[in-house]
């Protein structure tokens, strides 16, 4: 059977490829129905949302998102970010990879902090340039280490690239962690790309901090429907970014690539945007309430598994104990229709060989957790421990 890093490309974009009963892996909050929606755009007082969804063109979108889609999503952010400086794109992934052929050419050279979301580094190597890796680790919590940054940087590097929350372990940088590595980034004239598609589930709010965009004008920050929102089917991402002469070079990049997207799915995500507070809640009692249960979990299977406690986000990244690889086991689980995430799919450093993503912000999670519990109980034997 061929690994899964073979069949995915995308953290979502799977479901359809393999007969799998339990999606043990799913980063998304809980999906929203159009009919959730409308009921809450409706107790909003969004009638004219509402309206404007069944009475919209089916033209041509504004290249690089309609000003009032544009309008709600800076208010997620502080008051440097402005409508003008958001470009909308059709999901975060095309942004991500078109924010990096904008500022990149095959002469620069990046570091990527890893294991993190393929994409990231994928769009490196698609534009051309070299990189270093600057691996987290668990010892640490999954923190990043600035000095291992620094020790990276070449005379042609220009690009640092991440994302906080951290997929796939959960961890959360703090304010005093982003303020150095941005002084870093100033001090040497690099950009940083912050993919924060996580951001607005962290566990405990009060450790949510400024976006990096919002921090200095040579941070550009990638948010999305599909993390927080459970909202995919928008087909909505943004990147945001102060430096208004980046954001006119990301728009020419964009009508390139992406001339524009649905009218439609602006229009939802308008919606969303504006019950953000009921459907935060919504999802972060669903990761809560899914926690408690692998807390439970780990705690009673220590000898065979273990991990870093996740600050934010609805992933996390767990150690196998076993005689197995983490991609082994990953495969193993595919055959019993469990989806896991193996370290090959975040090109993990060799020393993360025995790790596993697992998925906790949907209540199809407990279902999960129990069929993992039965083959796990069920392989105990066979693996000797």
């Amino acid at each position: 059977m061929p690994l899964l890093k073979n069949l995915i490309r995308s953290d979502e974009l799977l479901v359809e490829t393999v007969d799998i009963k339990h999606r043990f892996y799913a980063s998304s909050a809980e999906p929203l129905t159009h009919k959730e929606l409308i009921a809450m755009a409706n107790n909003n007082g969004d009638q004219h949302l509402v309206d404007l969804y069944n009475d919209h063109s089916l033209g041509y979108a504004e290249n690089g998102g309609s000003l009032d889609l544009r309008q709600e999503i800076a208010k997620l952010y502080g008051a440097k970010i402005t409508a003008d400086n958001i470009v909308v794109f059709p999901g975060a992934q095309t942004g991500m990879t078109l924010t990096t052929q904008t500022v990149l050419d095959k002469s620069d050279h990046s570091i990527i902090v890893t294991p993190s979301y393929q994409s990231l580094e994928e769009g490196v190597i698609i534009a051309g340039g070299g990189f270093t890796r600057v691996a987290l680790s668990p010892d640490n919590d999954w923190n990043l280490e600035l000095d291992a940054v620094e020790a990276a940087i070449q005379y042609n590097t220009k690009y640092i690239v991440l994302n906080d929350p951290h997929n796939p372990s959960g961890a959360l940088m703090n304010t005093e962690d982003k303020r150095a590595l941005i002084a870093l980034a100033e001090k040497n004239n690099l950009q940083i790309l912050s993919d924060e598609v996580y951001r607005l589930l962290e566990l405990d709010p009060s450790d949510r901090s400024a976006s990096m965009a919002e921090m200095s004008k040579n941070a550009i920050a990638l948010g999305t429907m599909a993390k927080p929102y459970g909202a995919g089917g928008m087909c909505i991402g943004w990147v945001v970014c102060q430096d208004k002469d980046f954001i006119k070079n990301l728009l020419k990049t964009q009508h390139i690539y992406a001339v524009c997207f649905s009218r439609a799915g602006e229009i939802q995500a308008m919606m969303a945007l504006r019950s953000s507070d009921d459907i935060i809640k919504r999802n972060m009692d669903i990761i809560k309430d899914n926690l408690i249960l692998l807390d439970e979990f780990f705690a009673e299977y220590s000898d065979l598994f273990e991990w870093v406690y996740p600050k934010a986000g609805g992933t996390g990244f767990a150690k196998f104990k076993g005689p197995l690889t983490g991609d082994q086991l990953a495969a193993e689980l595919q055959e019993n229709e469990i989806l896991v995430f193996g370290p090959s799919i975040f090109d993990c450093e060799e020393g993360l060989g025995q790790y596993i993503r697992i998925g906790f912000s949907r209540r199809t999670m407990p279902a999960a957790l129990e069929a993992f519990k039965e083959f796990v109980d069920q392989r105990r034997a066979e693996w000797k421990l």
